[in-house]
């Protein structure tokens, strides 16, 4: 909320690791201050894990554990998380939500939502470098990744609306 609050999407946000059929991973200011700011703040714990865990969790029924739409934090360990997150292009059994800093907490809704990330660029798939985005932010990916798709505004809608967690498991679609 604090992003979208202090207009961070508003820097141009790049889609920066985008691989086609897997997920896009996103979250880094397009402006380095900005990108500074938020890293100042530090991590965020890790939430409390509901999706099924190990090997024997990763399909239960025909359903996979991690679903399309399905957005998280990304982490590369216990309490990771700061501003990067990660958005399920399809169902996998492999990606995340079996980490505790992986665990989805949002879901993509409507048909536009679901067309709009098909149309998301996966050319570039992992060449985007973080490193060099947090220090040059979108001029760098402006002129090394030209195709790249950007986050350009966020705003919160619905605000008081009742609270509906992701569905169960067997709520859910395949």
């Amino acid at each position: 909320m604090d992003m979208v609050q202090s207009h961070f999407f508003e820097t141009r946000v790049g889609l920066f690791r985008s691989l086609k059929g897997f997920l896009v991973q996103f979250g880094l200011a397009g402006d380095p201050r900005v990108q500074t700011a938020f890293h100042r703040k530090g991590n965020l714990p890790d939430d409390p894990q509901w999706l099924p865990s190990g090997p024997a969790g990763r399909e239960i029924n025909g359903i996979t554990r991690y679903q399309k739409g399905y957005v998280s934090y990304a982490g590369g360990g216990k309490d990771s998380r700061g501003t990067q997150l990660i958005l399920a292009y399809e169902n996998n059994l492999y990606l995340g939500g079996g980490s505790p800093w992986e665990v989805p907490f949002g879901i993509l809704v409507g048909n536009e939502s679901f067309e709009t990330i098909s149309k998301f660029y996966t050319g570039y798939g992992e060449a985007p470098e973080q490193g060099k985005i947090m220090n040059r932010g979108a001029a760098y990916l402006d002129e090394e990744f030209p195709l790249l798709d950007f986050i350009t505004s966020c705003k919160v809608v619905g605000r008081g609306l009742p609270y509906h967690p992701l569905p169960s498991a067997s709520e859910r679609p395949i």
